[in-house]
């Protein structure tokens, strides 16, 4: 009855799986560049980013208003033209205006201005692409544990069919008396041993599988599954070194150096924008206005043409005493800058530490896959020969179990060693160029 039920289990988690789409490393990569929502949100800040520098492109443009008034007066008005009150009649009026203001000098506030937004947008991309791979790492690491736990399931599942052949030749061997009846008990509870931990297994392959497509950002229910693509690659026995140059050329191009150094430059730009508030501005202005009054007595035509009014004016400001708030923006500018100066440096020495640690990291994942590789290949044999011992009556159950539990676990090992490794080589592959 166990049998068939765990044979059904296994058939329906081999339908389940193959149900679902095959999706390679790649495209869950690209499907999460493409629906994460962090990504998107920077991408949302990059757009913000070029509509401040179009409004900065566009801020030395002249301004050109229009204006139209309409004015009732009942009671007391003057007439203009005669220069006497009138009482208790209605007035109106009617004006027209159209005005035009230029900056022609403003200490090159809106130049700099420009600058610093143009320095925004670069910050900004850079940071979009610091993004994109952090988010490739983290779909790796997260692709590459649901390996390793479909792996440890597979393992479970051969495991736990291995037991179960064995617990019917014990109750063959038990009645020929070559094995004690307590050995069929023992293996009986290695059996719900092994129960266990394929349940828990299959346990670590959903929650592995939720991992990734949260970062994928899939919708609810979607189909899924990763590739076979990974299985079949060949596990280096060294770790490949990286040189200072491969490294020098990752950091002069890596986003977050590029980020930080564009903040800077956008902070020198805003700092010299400050400095423009200690210079004098002059502004051009021209105006075209005309109006009609009631109270004159002519006609609408005649006082349109003959109130025309142009004017043309030229402005000079000279900043003089400014309550020391531009003293004290220049002080906090040259402050920001500092810091971001010191942000640049802390950066290039945190990617040099980083490269370097993943490099060693890599070496230890290598000693590490290695020497699993090697105990695997031991407790295999010793299983081997355990086996036949236990089959012939020359060894205990308790021995077998044993042997088959320092198995299992030097499979465990091996394969959490070798997955990371190959995370730890996909790292590096990045750091290379």
């Amino acid at each position: 009855m166990e049998k068939r039920i765990l044979t059904l289990i296994l058939f329906l988690a081999a339908g389940w799986l193959q149900a679902q789409e095959a999706w390679p490393l790649e495209r869950c990569i690209q499907y999460a560049l493409e629906h994460n929502t962090g990504i998107r949100e920077q991408r949302i800040q990059i757009d913000l980013r070029k509509a401040e520098l179009r409004q900065m492109q566009t801020g030395h443009l002249p301004v050109l208003r229009a204006g139209v008034a309409q004015e009732f007066n009942w009671g007391r008005s003057v007439d203009m033209q005669e220069l006497v009150i009138i009482k208790n009649k209605l007035t109106q009026a009617t004006g027209a205006t159209l005005t035009a203001t230029a900056t022609l000098f403003e200490g090159f506030a809106q130049h700099y201005g420009r600058l610093a937004a143009k320095k925004a947008v670069e910050a900004a991309r850079q940071d979009a692409r610091s993004q994109d791979e952090a988010l490739t790492i983290d779909v790796t690491r997260a692709y590459l544990q649901l390996m390793l736990a479909r792996q440890i399931l597979s393992y479970t599942e051969e495991s736990l069919s291995a037991i179960v052949l064995q617990r019917e030749r014990t109750a063959l061997m038990v009645e020929a008396g070559i094995q004690p009846k307590t050995a069929l008990s023992e293996i009986e509870a290695q059996v719900a041993a092994e129960k266990a931990a394929m349940v828990e297994a299959s346990c670590r392959v959903r929650t592995a599988t939720l991992a990734l497509t949260r970062l994928m950002n899939l919708p609810p229910g979607a189909a899924f599954a990763t590739g076979d693509a990974f299985e079949q690659e060949e596990v280096l026995s060294r770790v490949p070194l990286i040189s200072e140059t491969q490294m020098d050329d990752y950091i002069r191009q890596a986003p977050e150096l590029l980020s930080a150094q564009a903040s800077l430059e956008r902070l020198r730009h805003q700092q010299t924008r400050v400095q423009a508030a200690f210079l004098p501005s002059l502004r051009l202005s021209a105006s075209y206005g005309t109006y009609y009054s009631s109270a004159a007595g002519q006609p609408f035509r005649t006082q349109i043409d003959e109130n025309r009014n142009p004017s043309l004016s030229l402005q000079l400001d000279i900043p003089i005493f400014q309550a020391f708030q531009a003293a004290s923006q220049l002080r906090k500018s040259r402050l920001a800058c500092d810091l971001a100066r010191l942000g640049v440096e802390k950066v290039r020495t945190q990617l040099a530490d980083r490269i370097r640690s993943a490099a060693i990291e890599a070496d230890n994942c290598c000693q590490q896959y290695l020497s699993s590789e090697e105990t695997l290949r031991a407790m295999e044999s010793l299983l081997a020969v355990m086996e036949a011992k236990y089959n012939l009556g020359a060894a205990s159950a308790v021995d077998y179990i044993l042997a088959r539990n320092h198995h299992f676990k030097a499979v465990s090992d091996y394969l959490q060693a070798k997955w990371q490794y190959l995370f730890q080589l996909k790292l590096l592959e990045r750091y290379r160029l």
